[in-house]
């Protein structure tokens, strides 16, 4: 008996020491997640124009592929957040525009979804972010990209969405930046370009792995005990 009461109190103890008070989550350069302070910040997708015609050039450093940071055992506020919780995530590639757009009247800058790689039976979202400078208060984070062919509207400022992985492994997703009408339609006078995103996830062990090593080792240890 006693040996379980000290069992219960050390569990007890382990858990109010690793679940933390809600939290708001890591701002988009913070979000690598390999431990190496070197390898945050933001790795912007350079959107230029000359012409008739878009470019994209993804920055480097940070190093590609970027690594999903862990939101197991955390509690994030407001709870919008909540999608970052038990998965992991990463923000640090985001649009920025890279000098000025002079483009058609009623167009905008949209960016399409074409194509993602995953592991098998993985689950791999994207949720709407957007930039320090106006504040994690005004982001929506509403999913986006959610199969080839989503396409979404840029404002031509920075915006930082958080892509999400549930498994170990590689991820990539591509995308189409092109010119076209209020409703999307590719304008057939302006040439787009192309860019890919790639994320990496390398697991920690989450907190109901760790209670399960705690209750096996304590219960194999109250039975030597009683031998």
């Amino acid at each position: 008996m006693r040996n379980m009461q000290v069992y219960l109190c050390g569990l007890y103890v382990f858990v109010g020491v690793s679940v933390a008070s809600a939290v708001t989550p890591p701002m988009p350069p913070l979000t690598n997640g390999d431990g190496d302070a070197t390898h945050n910040g933001m790795k912007h997708a350079l959107v230029s124009q000359a012409g008739n015609a878009l470019a994209v050039h993804v920055s480097d450093p940070p190093p590609t592929p970027v690594v999903m940071t862990s939101g197991f055992g955390v509690d994030y506020t407001p709870d919008k957040f909540n999608v970052l919780e038990n998965v992991y995530f990463n923000a640090q590639h985001g649009w920025l525009p890279d000098g000025p757009f002079n483009l058609p009247a009623d167009s905008a800058i949209w960016i399409e979804r074409t194509g993602a790689t995953q592991p098998a039976g993985s689950t791999f979202r994207v949720y709407d972010g957007g930039n320090g400078s106006e504040g994690m208060a005004v982001w929506t984070m509403d999913e986006l990209y959610t199969s080839n062919g989503f396409r979404w509207k840029w404002d031509g400022v920075m915006q930082h969405d958080y892509f999400t992985a549930d498994s170990a492994g590689d991820y990539s997703m591509s995308f189409h930046v092109y010119v076209g009408d209020l409703q999307g339609n590719p304008l057939t006078s302006m040439t787009g370009a192309d860019a890919t995103f790639q994320f990496r996830v390398v697991p920690e062990p989450p907190m109901m792995s760790l209670l399960a090593v705690v209750t096996v080792t304590a219960i194999a240890f109250g039975r030597r005990r009683t031998t």
